[in-house]
């Protein structure tokens, strides 16, 4: 798995992973937490490697369709995105006026 999407299952994982059965949150923490390849987590865990493959799958699976339904990381995103620019914004000296109605615009769509 590429560093991106390590990366971005380790994010959906932290929001949705209490969402998963005990076995695949157990198995994608250490997937995903500690590192272990599907081999070393079928040894680990005296599992087939195919068992673990399939967790695994099915977890990813259920992990990017909980935030297609609920979109918590893509909003958390977008608001880190907003604060960015709004912080910017103060450093370039907008007036109290202006800012306001940023943190108005950004306000409507949370």
């Amino acid at each position: 798995m590429e560093i991106k999407e390590h990366t971005s299952f380790v994010v959906l994982f932290d929001t949705y992973g209490k969402l998963l059965s005990n076995k695949q949150h157990a198995v994608m923490d250490k997937y995903l937490n500690l590192d272990l390849s599907e081999s070393e987590l079928a040894e680990l865990d005296s599992e087939s490697r195919q068992s673990i493959h399939d967790a695994i799958t099915k977890a990813k699976k259920q992990l990017l369709e909980f935030e297609d339904k609920c979109k918590v990381v893509s909003r958390n995103s977008e608001l880190k995105n907003e604060l960015e620019t709004l912080k910017k914004f103060i450093k370039n000296g907008k007036s109290a006026d202006y800012l306001i109605q940023v943190v108005d615009d950004i306000k409507t769509r949370i």
